[in-house]
C-alpha cells in the first residue's frame, strides 16, 4: 500500500522559483559563453589558441544544449505539476464546503 505524500504548496513554489532562477541563469550564461567564443574565434585572436578553444567548446556544446533542454523540460513539468496541484487543492476545497 502506498504511503501518503504531503506536498506543501509554499515548498513547491520555492522549488519552482529556484529552478526558474537557476535555469534562467544557466541559459543566460550559455548564451554569453557562445557569444564570447564567437567573438574570440572570429576576432583578433587567431591561431592555435583560438582553434583549441573553439574545438573544446564544440566538443561540449551538445552537452550544454542538452542541459538547457532538460532545464526547459523541468520548468515546463513544474508548471504543469503546479497547475495540477493547485487544481486538485481547489477541487478538494470546493468539495469540502
Amino acid at each position: 500500500m502506498a504511503g501518503t505524500i504531503h506536498v506543501d504548496e509554499a515548498a513547491l513554489t520555492d522549488l519552482r522559483t529556484a529552478l526558474e532562477t537557476a535555469g534562467e541563469s544557466y541559459k543566460r550564461n550559455l548564451t554569453r559563453l557562445q557569444n564570447l567564443i564567437n567573438e574570440i574565434t572570429s576576432g583578433d585572436i587567431q591561431g592555435d589558441p583560438a582553434t583549441d578553444l573553439l574545438n573544446k567548446f564544440q566538443a561540449k556544446e551538445g552537452a550544454f544544449k542538452a542541459l538547457a533542454n532538460t532545464i526547459d523540460e523541468a520548468e515546463e513539468f513544474m508548471g504543469i505539476q503546479k497547475t495540477k496541484f493547485t487544481t486538485m487543492i481547489g477541487d478538494l476545497s470546493s468539495g469540502m464546503k
